[in-house]
């Protein structure tokens, strides 16, 4: 039986995931071109399943994981989860770090992915290193372990460790190297009107100390060149806090939807509409709005929560609403 739900009101956004794309500082709008997230990676064991793991036909691919292992685990306890392989399971980890950098000691969710096994749920991970996914970097940066959290239960061979993997080294941004360095705008916040902007605002706020010289120019859409004075070049950290506290220039932006499917969340910029329709998506049919009305994506999105539509299939509705020109807003997926 389908699930049906009525709504009908005013465009704001869709959360679980999705927020407002623009904030009140320039800060909030750009990024150094040295912030960028890095990505590290593993493989490691599940134990603990219940006879949804691999099975004996992995029993070799295990041993290579096991030896590893026994330099970072209790290689008892580890003998003793491995006598039953099919509450066993090989498993591909990665985390995202920040792009600001992170820290010795730091603590970074962990995303698992089954290689085989039916499901995940119930499984803890063995402490297992994690390392840049690189040929030429062997380095171990992390440590991973903890309990699987299967977050969709549709897709059950896909977990999460809140939190799992602890740095044991430190991954930071370069520091600014030179008398210049280059601001890139968020995905969210591009265009030329918006990078002509932020170089504006920046150089309105230094008018005094540079004499009214530009020295901050939108280079394109996506980016702005910054030359830092001469008085600054000592204290460049103080400076560039500066200048990303400098409020948002307001520019009207074309409206925009932003979907980044590998952190499965969705971005709706200011301007969004929403046009009454009827959808029908994975057995789920959803009427929006009446017609001659305007429609809401904070009731589409109280719909959602109500069904508890998974957010891989949020994804696919706001992605149908786009093709059908429902939404009207430029979409823009990764």
């Amino acid at each position: 039986m389908k699930k049906m739900m009525k709504m009908a009101a005013v465009v704001v956004g869709l959360a679980a995931g999705c927020g407002a794309v623009l904030g009140e500082k320039i800060g909030d709008v750009v990024r150094l071109t040295s912030e960028q997230p890095n990505e590290i990676a593993g493989m490691g064991l599940v134990v603990g399943l219940k006879g949804t793991g691999d099975g004996g036909d992995f029993a070799p691919a295990m041993r290579p994981l096991k030896e590893m292992m026994r330099r970072f685990d209790d290689p008892v306890l580890l003998e003793k989860e491995l006598k039953n392989a099919n509450n066993v399971a090989i498993v591909m980890l990665s985390a995202k770090l920040p792009a600001h950098g992170v820290n010795t000691g730091d603590r970074v969710d962990v995303r698992v992915s089954a290689v085989a096994a039916k499901s995940l749920k119930g499984g803890h991970l063995f402490i297992v290193p994690l390392l840049a996914p690189r040929t030429d970097v062997k380095v171990v940066l992390a440590s991973a372990s903890g309990e699987l959290v299967v977050e969709d239960d549709s897709v059950p061979t896909q977990a999460v460790i809140r939190g799992g993997a602890t740095m044991i080294e430190d991954v930071l941004p370069e520091e600014i190297k030179g008398d210049a360095f280059t601001l890139v705008l968020r995905t969210a916040a591009q265009g030329v009107q918006r990078a002509t902007a932020v170089a504006e605002a920046i150089n309105q706020e230094l008018a005094v100390q540079t004499e009214g010289k530009a020295v901050a120019l939108a280079v394109d859409a996506t980016s702005v060149n910054v030359t830092i004075p001469r008085a600054e070049r000592g204290n460049t950290a103080a400076f560039l806090a500066r200048l990303l506290d400098v409020p948002r220039p307001e520019v009207n932006d074309p409206a925009k939807i932003y979907i980044d499917r590998a952190k499965g969340t969705i971005v709706f910029s200011s301007g969004v509409e929403l046009s009454p329709t009827t959808i029908d998506q994975d057995g789920i049919s959803i009427t929006v709005g009446k017609a001659g009305e305007k429609a809401s994506l904070k009731d589409l999105q109280d719909a959602f929560d109500l069904m508890k539509v998974s957010q891989q299939q949020r994804i696919a509705i706001v992605e149908l609403l786009a093709r059908k020109n429902v939404l009207k807003a430029e979409l823009e997926t990764e």
